[in-house]
């Protein structure tokens, strides 16, 4: 996905996001103000109910008031105008500042503070003072009602929830796309990587049927030997690809045994000899572990060392020199394989043992290889629960430090 498609496609939604938060509050606010007036005229015309029947129920009386059904009394008139709440209910007396009935009297102080108060006259008497009739409604029965911000914040969650998706569905669209490219150069690169030992056998195999070659016995040794160095190189590659495969199962398993390190080292470096031979490079063996024998996997273990190798010698520049070192720290088996190539920088050193990731070759061109090498290596070391780590700086080669448990 291009850069800028991106942008356009982040800043569509942002204002669109926008848009919609302004258009909610605008009408929040309008349908709250709407829906309190008709609360108000609601309790208005209850209340009117309420009063008009206290009236009629005692026209002429002239003692003092009753209160025993004012509560039921007004909680049905509400309900009839569409209000189901229980509110607090005073009757109080204006001239005098004082309660004649309270329902509730921890909350008088709601009740002189309360917006709901509608005059009457205690069963039709005249008189200089003034009566009311207060309802106090709870902070719970009206808060969405006198808390227009809550429709808002609850606008702005959802919107950050949907944000939080897009962003999250675009991002995972996005690295599909680039796992996609990776394996496109993937299965490029092993096509070419396989290719050219075949291409190399074949024309070893021609030569060796030129009666004249084959009888001549240090060429026909020299390609023997390329036949079987491409082989193996064919055979590791295969084996990587395979492993690597099966690894991806969370319910595989090794097969540990005690193996010896040092010798795995030595038959993996006799591998290489040919390609050392050509490119007169050199290697140097630092077999100092003592005793070298761990619990692990033997075919692994042969393939994570000829990755390594084989690694080094690929980035290298020119004649390859590798180092190969084994020591024993503690209850650890330390293999260091050290390059003096073209290093790795920073930036590619959280990444390199990434499936597929490829680490920028600089100046040197034409480096085969699929980007799976190093992950099949971190593979490998975690599964003999150990752990692997880098040192490395562009133009001064690479270092890969591999420690495991002696015991497994």
């Amino acid at each position: 996905m291009k850069r800028w498609f991106r942008v356009v496609i982040i800043s569509i939604f942002a204002l669109a996001a926008v848009s919609l938060v302004v258009i909610q509050l605008v009408q929040t606010r309008r349908s709250l103000s709407i829906s309190d007036n008709m609360f108000s005229v609601s309790v208005g015309n209850a209340m009117e109910d309420v009063i008009n029947q206290l009236d009629n129920d005692n026209p002429n009386a002239t003692t003092s008031f009753s209160y025993q059904d004012l509560d039921s009394l007004i909680v049905e008139e509400l309900i009839i105008n569409g209000i189901d709440m229980h509110p607090v209910i005073g009757v109080y007396d204006g001239s005098q500042g004082s309660f004649l009935y309270s329902s509730d009297p921890r909350r008088e102080t709601d009740l002189v503070n309360s917006p709901y108060r509608y005059s009457f006259r205690p069963q039709g008497v005249v008189s200089t003072n003034q009566f009311f009739i207060i309802l106090s409604f709870s902070w719970a029965d009206l808060f969405l009602q006198r808390n227009p911000s809550i429709y808002l914040y609850m606008s702005s969650f959802l919107i950050l929830v949907i944000a939080a998706m897009f962003f999250i569905s675009l991002r995972t669209i996005s690295n599909q796309r680039k796992l996609d490219q990776m394996k496109g150069e993937f299965i490029n690169n092993m096509t070419h990587e396989i290719k050219t030992p075949i291409s190399t056998i074949s024309l070893a195999c021609e030569m060796l049927s030129d009666e004249s070659i084959s009888q001549d016995v240090a060429s026909r040794s020299n390609f023997i030997g390329i036949i079987s160095d491409e082989n193996q190189r064919m055979r590791v590659l295969v084996e990587t690809i395979l492993q690597s495969a099966k690894m991806s199962n969370k319910n595989f398993t090794i097969n540990p045994k005690e193996v010896d390190i040092n010798d795995i080292v030595d038959k993996v470096l006799n591998s290489f000899k040919l390609t050392f031979a050509n490119r007169s490079g050199i290697v140097e063996k630092h077999l100092n572990a003592n005793p070298s024998v761990i619990i692990a996997d033997e075919l692994h273990m042969t393939n994570l060392i000829y990755n390594l190798v084989d690694n080094g010698i690929k980035y290298s520049n020119g004649a390859p020199h590798i180092e190969v070192s084994t020591s024993i720290d503690g209850k650890h088996f330390l293999l260091s394989i050290k390059d003096h190539g073209i290093g790795i920088s920073k930036a590619d050193q959280k990444h390199i043992f990434e499936k597929f990731y490829r680490v920028s070759t600089g100046n040197v061109h034409n480096v085969k290889g699929f980007g799976i090498g190093l992950n099949y290596v971190a593979q490998v070391v975690r599964l003999h629960h150990g752990h692997i780590t880098v040192e490395s700086e562009p133009g001064h080669g690479s270092t890969f430090i591999v420690s495991l448990p002696i015991n497994g």
